[in-house]
């Protein structure tokens, strides 16, 4: 599906998108630039006017990433007669049931879940496939301009962690977007979360007053995104 990202980049670029989401995935980073690459050419040899390079964002979640998650089901096991609405439903055709391949093809999959609730006989499941946090943001947030960080209510311990992992390569983003599906307790969460990301954190081998310093340097702009919440 690279070579899809890279047109729907491109596409969406000279649509006039101010910020462009994709997965925290270095292969899918390297065909979204190579789209706004493309996009800023077109736009330069059409001459057009107030044209602006989209920010490129990846969302990396506190918890469990569904970003990080394939579909997994056992074919073998699958009635004859079924309708397979997973396969009609899929997006991206990730699932097969031809002559030389029958399941998911995980290089496709992306996690969106839509197969898991049409499956008649609930044989679908997702599994998390993580790649350790640290070793995603040394890949790929100095390639990229914005980060989502997806989380639910009461994930302070998991949040704090987060954010203190990614704190080497955060200096450099234009834009940090929190985003938390409505529930109990909300606003509050949100004012915490506040409060850990101004909170200065002596990271390994900087003492307290190196990493303040760091910390007044960096002038991001947040985004509360309230899933649900009008």
């Amino acid at each position: 599906a690279l070579p899809e990202i890279r047109t729907l980049t491109l596409t969406y670029a000279l649509a006039g998108a101010d910020c462009i989401d994709v997965a925290a995935d270095p292969a899918v980073i390297a065909a979204a630039k190579s789209g706004l690459d493309a996009a800023e050419r077109i736009a330069k040899a059409d001459q057009r006017s107030g044209y602006r390079r989209p920010w490129l964002m990846v969302s990396i979640s506190a918890g469990e990433d569904p970003h990080f998650r394939k579909a997994e089901f056992d074919p073998a096991i699958c009635p004859k007669d079924c309708p397979r609405p997973c396969e009609k439903i899929c997006p991206v055709e990730a699932i097969e049931f031809a002559a030389d391949f029958a399941g998911v093809r995980r290089d496709r999959c992306y996690g969106c879940g839509r197969c898991l609730p049409v499956c008649p006989w609930g044989l679908i499941a997702a599994h998390s496939y993580p790649t350790p946090i640290d070793a995603v943001a040394q890949q790929v947030l100095s390639q990229v301009d914005a980060l989502e960080i997806h989380t639910h209510v009461g994930e302070h311990a998991a949040f704090k962690d987060l954010w203190q992992t990614l704190q080497p390569w955060v200096g450099n983003l234009q834009i940090i977007s929190i985003s938390c599906p409505d529930g109990e307790g909300l606003i509050n969460y949100l004012k915490d979360l506040q409060q850990i990301m101004k909170a200065p954190e002596s990271a390994p081998g900087k003492d307290l007053k190196a990493s303040a310093i760091a910390l007044k340097t960096k002038s991001h702009h947040v985004i509360w995104q309230t899933d649900g919440r009008p």
